[in-house]
């Protein structure tokens, strides 16, 4: 397996992985439950350019076939709303949802934003390498931490981070929900 960045070509992973990792959050986007135009909005925005879902801020973890495994959407926390008037946008015109979700992370931070692994490969340590290599990833380009968020609902994720690091900073509200955002402190 190699962790690579994703390219516009990579769009498949939507429906799969980057659906999966954003659950009901996407629906509240679009103002209905609606798979198919779940799967439609977050293609629009991983085949273009400057938004937080693009493939700009994607890896993904691949076989030797080049089949995805694994994906994970990561930007700079400082640039979150830049990255994300467009969505805003898009989710006014297209849907009329006028929706100003609260700030789910903070300049400095690298934000890991969604991350899932398909189910035929879970259990594989596919998820833990991608954490891995974002982590390196922002050692390597200066940020202070890497952070995310977890539903309060998903115990087994929030261990799973615990394992590689992250520490619970505070208890966000985000789109209705309630998470803790989690820290990685690059040293």
């Amino acid at each position: 397996m190699i962790i690579r960045a994703a390219k516009m070509d990579d769009h498949d992973i939507v429906p799969e992985l980057m659906l999966q990792a954003m659950e009901d959050i996407v629906f509240t986007f679009i103002g209905k439950n609606d798979i198919e135009e779940a799967i439609q909005f977050l293609t629009h925005f991983f085949r273009t350019e400057n938004n937080q879902y693009s493939y700009q801020n994607t890896f993904v973890a691949v076989d030797e076939n080049e089949d995805i495994w694994g994906s994970l959407t990561c930007y700079d926390g400082g640039k979150l709303t830049e990255l994300r008037k467009p969505v805003l946008e898009y989710m006014q015109s297209r849907y009329g949802v006028d929706l100003t979700p609260e700030n789910e992370t903070e300049a400095g931070e690298l934000y890991l934003d969604t991350l899932a692994v398909a189910p035929s490969a879970q259990g594989k340590g596919i998820g833990s390498s991608l954490i891995q290599h974002i982590i390196q990833y922002a050692k390597d380009n200066a940020f202070k931490q890497v952070g995310l968020l977890v539903d309060f609902e998903n115990p087994q994720a929030q261990k799973l981070y615990e394992r590689l690091g992250f520490k619970a900073k505070e208890t966000l509200t985000f789109v209705g929900g309630e998470y803790y955002h989690m820290v990685y402190s690059i040293k």
